[in-house]
């Protein structure tokens, strides 16, 4: 059955599965776009998984998980197979602290991801060898992050050099900021010490997941802020010199999280803390709950 095509609104879904990181008994879901099923791939994840990607050459599935306790060392990247075997650990405790937002380079088979008390922007090979810091905010005499530097959300440009990620600043604060930085610097310096980086936005709600289409050239992200343009689904268009019109696609959600996009069929699906799953037709804006569940943060697409 893996192999039949499925179609909403006269459109190809290109994958008709979503996975879904559930918080409250924390598992990895998967939802069947078509039918609505919905089943547990693997349960018992401890923790508060948040971040989900996939690598469909190898069958693999990827994510983070926070941990248990967010002021100590106890986060973890983590790998299965599509079939919820063959669970790994490949970056554990000790090296990271809560990481949020995964990304996979397929090219590299590289994995990035943001550690948000950590005040990182880091990355290792798919087998958790070669753990790189990219980026790494102010610290306090305690070793501490300001909330206002702590990294969430990444992603990856990699044929024009960038990282971009999100910093949401304090619940409902209106300081979130997204910011860029060169992959590979010009210039060797400290991931402490960058002079190469790039504020985009700034005064946001509380901006959280990206997703890049570098086709055309355009960033999305979720803000889990509060209104009028919290709770939102974004866009702006990537420049030479940054970001440029920015716009709110929709909103509505209940602390928006997690994104992934089917492009071919230009629907976009969103889930939030407060269990929604979301499919968004991204020529009119318009939202479908697809399901209501209790929580969730990340969300991926595969064929299983």
């Amino acid at each position: 059955m893996y192999d039949e095509v499925y179609v909403v609104n006269d459109k190809p879904l290109s994958q008709p599965y979503l996975l879904l990181l559930d918080i409250h008994s924390p598992a990895i879901v998967e939802y069947h776009k078509s039918t609505g099923q919905i089943h547990n791939l693997l349960e018992g994840l401890g923790g508060t998984p948040d971040g989900i990607t996939v690598d469909p050459e190898n069958r693999l599935i990827y994510w983070s998980n926070m941990g248990e306790d967010f002021e100590a060392d106890d986060g973890s990247i983590n790998v299965i197979n599509f079939n919820g075997t063959n669970r790994k650990v490949l970056v554990s405790h000790g090296r990271i602290r809560t990481p949020k937002q995964l990304q996979l380079d397929q090219i590299n088979q590289r994995l990035y991801w943001c550690d948000r008390e950590g005040g990182k922007v880091s990355s290792c090979n798919v087998d958790g060898s070669d753990l790189q810091t990219h980026v790494e905010r102010p610290r306090d005499p305690q070793g501490k992050v300001d909330i206002l530097d702590q990294c969430v959300g990444i992603t990856v440009d990699i044929e024009n050099n960038w990282l971009y990620w999100t910093q949401k600043g304090m619940s409902k604060g209106n300081q979130g900021r997204l910011f860029r930085a060169p992959l590979r610097p010009t210039v060797n310096t400290e991931p402490t010490h960058r002079q190469d980086i790039e504020l985009l936005l700034d005064k946001l709600p509380e901006p959280i997941d990206l997703l890049l289409d570098g086709e055309e050239h355009i960033l999305y992200w979720t803000d889990r802020g509060g209104e009028p343009n919290g709770n939102s689904l974004n866009k702006a268009d990537i420049t030479e010199n940054g970001l440029s019109n920015h716009q709110v696609i929709c909103r509505g959600f209940n602390e928006a999280i997690g994104l992934t996009y089917d492009k071919s069929a230009q629907l976009m699906y969103v889930t939030d803390l407060l269990g929604g799953v979301y499919q968004i037709a991204l020529n009119t804006g318009e939202v479908k709950t697809l399901y209501q569940g209790n929580g969730y943060t990340g969300i991926a697409q595969y064929s299983a």
